[in-house]
């Protein structure tokens, strides 16, 4: 005859139950029991005896089974938070355990351990949930530096800038890690990556050049090794749109954002997060341009509107020039009239006023 699993372990919760409910009833118990004291007793151990029999596997084989496959299908990281967390549970349960078994009996028997087993179950299910921001936690750690001191100066403090896709697509970034005006580490979490290889994998040919200039970009700055860059495995619960995370971890580490989305910069100022934009930085070093200034340029091409020429100054500004579209290839002397200011950069609007200069 083949004994189940299932009717031993059913077998083995009706006697440990009845055990405690014939327990609980003598510790109720007057002395001598009177026989109605002893008839209530035999009815706690039976109906321990019947609870036992009847959902005992459903808390403790099942659970069992269940936890097997929970461990069978959770990543190596999941499972060391949910360890860390039971041991540091049993350690609290421990520490109870010593005032809990001064109570009288039978709470003083069996309350310690289902302080254990309650503690160890709610320390594994809370490392669990919070096991990203733990993580995120422990690595931010283990880079702040042991001893600050007090004189240090708030970019020293700020040695650690979390890097957005624009600012990566953008490639300026070396160029300005190059020159010695940031220094520190640069933040790469792993969904910009992820975004990065998105792009890259994309069918539409813009979108796939952005993505491959973004992966290479990286691949330089870690080869010429001007600044450290390093990829960060922390990721945000719940389906956020990839600004709302780094502002999220902005806000954890306590670190600003390198950023060229004129969008995130003010959603992440409204939270009070620093940003540090590029197209702010090339802005504020290009040579000024104020109405009034004399110009000479060359027309390099027809404007958007009638009888607009385009040309453009040494740093990229875009010149628009009245009255200058017959004169494609020609320098010419313009006074500037108004300057705009767009998300990306400037455009000046000139007037042609001395005709062409050979």
């Amino acid at each position: 005859m083949k004994v189940s699993l299932n009717f031993l372990v059913r077998i083995a919760g009706m006697l440990v139950l009845a055990y405690i409910g014939a327990s609980i009833g003598q510790a109720l118990s007057n002395s001598p029991t009177s026989p109605t004291e002893v008839r209530a007793t035999v009815l706690l151990a039976l109906a321990g005896a019947g609870l036992g029999l009847l959902t005992t596997h459903h808390w403790t084989l099942e659970p069992i089974q269940e936890g097997i496959q929970y461990v069978k299908r959770i990543s190596i990281t999941e499972l060391t938070a949910v360890v860390f967390g039971s041991l540091l549970g049993l350690i609290f349960a421990l520490l109870l355990a010593v005032p809990l078994g001064y109570l009288p009996a039978p709470f003083g028997q069996f309350l310690p351990i289902i302080a254990a087993i309650a503690l160890g179950y709610f320390g594994a299910v809370l490392f669990s949930a919070r096991r990203k921001e733990l993580g995120g936690l422990l690595q931010s750690l283990r880079k702040m530096p042991i001893v600050i001191p007090q004189q240090a100066t708030e970019t020293e403090k700020q040695a650690h800038y979390l890097v957005d896709t624009s600012a990566i697509i953008d490639g300026r970034i070396a160029n300005v890690s190059q020159t010695g005006f940031i220094e520190g580490t640069l933040l790469v979490p792993r969904f910009v990556l992820n975004e990065l290889q998105t792009l890259a994998d994309s069918a539409d040919d813009a979108r796939r050049s952005k993505g491959r200039r973004g992966l290479e970009m990286l691949n330089v700055m870690q080869k010429e090794a001007v600044m450290f860059i390093e990829v960060i495995d922390v990721d945000i619960d719940g389906a956020q749109p990839v600004d709302d995370k780094l502002i999220v971890l902005a806000r954890q580490y306590c670190c600003p954002v390198i950023t060229n989305d004129y969008n995130l910069g003010r959603v992440a100022d409204l939270q009070g997060v620093k940003v540090l934009n590029l197209n702010q930085l090339a802005d504020a070093v290009r040579p000024p341009v104020v109405p009034g200034q004399d110009l000479h340029v060359m027309i390099r091409d027809i404007g958007r509107e009638r009888e607009q020429g385009i040309s453009f100054l040494d740093d990229g500004t875009m010149i628009v020039v009245e009255d200058a579209r017959e004169l494609i290839g020609q320098t010419v002397s313009a006074t500037v009239t108004r300057v705009y200011q767009t998300q990306t950069g400037r455009i000046v609007f000139a007037q042609l006023h001395n005709g062409s200069e050979e």
